[in-house]
């Protein structure tokens, strides 16, 4: 568990926060301000989600080797893309009832 600690602590130096004061929606009570917002959220949290995958994808290439660190890091890997299709499918849900929203 000790390399993956290492692991962790690589990837998270090279992450940047996201600065959530960078969200700018036209306005914070207005349907189009929330749909800009969760727009921004889920560009965000593929971001991390995408370096997340991207350095465990490595890993696991550069380490087919050593099997202690493979299912641990096919866990990691299999969790990012699970989230990805979280944020995907809640991303198809709001552009839905927006859409049913503005029929209105």
């Amino acid at each position: 568990m000790q390399s993956l600690d290492n692991i962790y602590l690589k990837m998270v130096s090279g992450l940047e926060p996201a600065n959530l004061s960078q969200l700018h929606p036209p306005a914070p009570a207005s349907a189009e301000g929330e749909r800009e917002i969760s727009r921004e959220v889920a560009h965000e949290l593929n971001n991390v989600l995408t370096i997340i995958r991207g350095y465990t994808e490595r890993l696991l290439m550069k380490n087919s080797e050593n099997a202690s660190l493979a299912p641990d890091l096919k866990l990691i890997c299999e969790s990012a893309r699970r989230a990805e299709l979280i944020i995907r499918h809640a991303a198809r849900g709001t552009r839905q009832a927006n859409a049913r929203q503005d029929q209105k």
